[in-house]
């Protein structure tokens, strides 16, 4: 697919850091947490400040930590794209859906508008992946990003028996940005809440609305700063970035 064939869409990235942390054993939030030196979350923006398809930023944080991020976790690194801040819900898909709230907002074509929705512990995003998701949503109206199993996988219903062993050829792990048409994700949302209806991600709730939703290759290294020791992975993933003199990592 051509980029080319997407110049009328207009993108706004939904930036969710609205997560409390608690898998990382740490008294401050994953997401505020440095990197060499600068906070995750500001490591993610920056992948999309520099993105030039990306048209504006809409960042989600809780609500008692708006001032904190604007005035002293963001500011000092100076974000260029147009930039907004809302305050995240009690779930996930509440965040997510305050975000989507403020880009209805701002749209004046929401048929014409993609939608990107990222972890904001997701740092380590590729520009060619967002491309290819971008790329694919225009063309489709929504699209993830996921990986393929590749380790057997056992279901279990109590946690100390094999239930089932699945088939891994038609597994996928998913991951963000997820992409889809701002129209769509809006009306799946609406139904979402009328059918009191909880995703596990925003794919889901599309899919529970009946929407297609497509697949492009994921990237092995766009992990999710979730553990202690997914910090050990972020310091080699930088170490790799410094060492190749490039930003598309």
């Amino acid at each position: 697919m051509n980029g080319s064939d997407h110049i009328d869409f207009k993108c706004f990235a939904v930036i969710v850091a609205g997560g409390k942390g608690l898998r990382m054993a740490s008294d401050q939030r994953k997401q505020y947490m440095a990197l060499e030196g600068i906070p995750v979350l500001v490591r993610t923006l920056q992948v999309f400040d520099r993105h030039p398809r990306v048209d504006e930023i809409i960042l989600v944080v809780p609500e008692k930590d708006l001032a904190f991020c604007r005035d002293i976790l963001i500011r000092p690194y100076k974000i260029s794209t147009p930039f907004y801040m809302v305050p995240g819900g009690v779930t996930r898909q509440d965040s997510v859906s305050n975000g989507l709230a403020r880009a209805e907002a701002l749209s004046d074509n929401h048929a014409q508008n993609l939608v990107l929705v990222h972890d904001g512990v997701r740092p380590f995003i590729r520009k060619t992946l967002v491309d290819d998701c971008l790329d694919n949503a225009g063309q489709t109206g929504a699209c993830i990003p996921a990986l393929q199993m590749t380790d057997t996988v056992k279901e279990s219903l109590d946690g100390e028996q094999i239930a089932e062993t699945l088939d891994r050829q038609v597994l996928y792990r998913a991951q963000t940005p997820q992409v889809f048409r701002l129209d769509l994700i809006l009306s799946a949302f609406a139904h979402a809440k009328k059918s009191n209806f909880t995703g596990t991600d925003d794919a889901s709730i599309l899919e529970h609305a009946g929407i297609p939703v497509h697949l492009v290759p994921g990237d092995m290294f766009n992990i999710k700063l979730t553990t202690p020791s997914d910090l050990v992975m972020a310091k080699f993933l930088l170490d790799r970035k410094d060492s190749d003199r490039s930003d598309d990592i």
